[in-house]
């Protein structure tokens, strides 16, 4: 039986990848981040702040059965700013690779979706109050996921998700950066997208 159960699983992978339709495409859009958990000397709240995404994305679609799956390489600048002060803002940059699982209904015309989203990123580039600390008091590794939705129209694709970080700014031995503790800091925020498919 566990045989026969494993021709069938192997068989159906095989007839999924051979009819399923990859397209490589080009992707941009904003983020909208915040930070979340962030403690210091008084209780600052933190804004969104409006960043960017640019790279790029491969899509691997099963027809007639809606199923999607698209990763992605993205250049993302994430950036957000307390509201006690101004001048405190953080800004990030990573390469981070979301995999987004699409589930959506194939029509004539367009392909109405929606996602969920894991995601790994790594620091490249920091800036604000950040400039000035080295590498060592910071986390360069991010991941969370994503949940969104979205729709592809011939070659043209617009998304939305909203994206929790799960990976926190500092280690627990960090030194605090202006006065902020960030050991338990986390990305949060929206990222609407346009990807353009070939």
């Amino acid at each position: 039986m566990k045989k026969i159960t494993l021709v069938l699983l192997i068989s159906l992978l095989s007839t999924t990848l051979a009819f399923s339709q990859g397209k490589l495409g080009i992707k941009g859009g904003l983020n909208f981040n915040s930070l979340k958990d962030v403690s210091g000397n008084v209780d600052d709240t933190w804004s969104k702040q409006t960043g960017y995404h640019l790279g790029i994305a491969y899509q691997l679609k099963v027809p007639f059965i809606g199923l999607g799956i698209q990763p992605e390489l993205l250049f993302v600048r994430q950036k957000t700013e307390a509201n006690s002060i101004p001048s405190n803002g953080i800004t990030l940059d990573y390469l981070t690779l979301p995999v987004n699982l699409q589930l959506g209904l194939d029509l004539l015309l367009f392909r109405p979706f929606v996602m969920v989203s894991p995601y790994i990123s790594y620091a490249v580039n920091k800036g604000d109050m950040l400039s000035g600390t080295n590498w060592d008091n910071i986390n360069r590794f991010d991941y969370g996921y994503g949940l969104g939705a979205g729709i592809d129209i011939w070659k043209l694709q617009i998304s939305g998700k909203y994206n929790w970080g799960l990976g926190k700014l500092q280690s627990a031995g960090s030194t605090p950066i202006n006065g902020q503790r960030l050991r338990d800091a986390k990305f949060e925020g929206f990222q609407l997208s346009v990807t353009v498919m070939f």
